[in-house]
């Protein structure tokens, strides 16, 4: 669990904050680059798609309740490997 919050800081805060900062200097720059700028808008790619994937609900977002499980918390049928006796 804990390197999953490592994880989300790194990417919500160390990421995007680069890849904006190198977006907002490339703006203002007499001769702007468009690699700097093309690199400065892919470390905001993660963020970003993990923000609008929980936004409209997307695949892979996981809800905090346990009840939420696609099993519904039921138990597992018996294998066939079991004798049947």
């Amino acid at each position: 669990m804990r390197w999953q919050t490592a994880w989300q800081l790194l990417k919500d805060v160390l990421l995007t904050g680069t890849g904006l900062a190198v977006i907002v200097l490339q703006i203002f720059a007499k001769q702007p680059s468009d690699v700097l700028l093309v690199v400065g808008l892919a470390l905001t790619v993660p963020s970003a798609a993990s923000h609008a994937a929980s936004i409209i609900g997307g695949p892979g977002v996981r809800e905090s309740s346990p009840s939420s499980d696609a099993a519904g918390g039921q138990p597992s049928p018996p294998s066939s490997s079991s004798p049947s006796g």
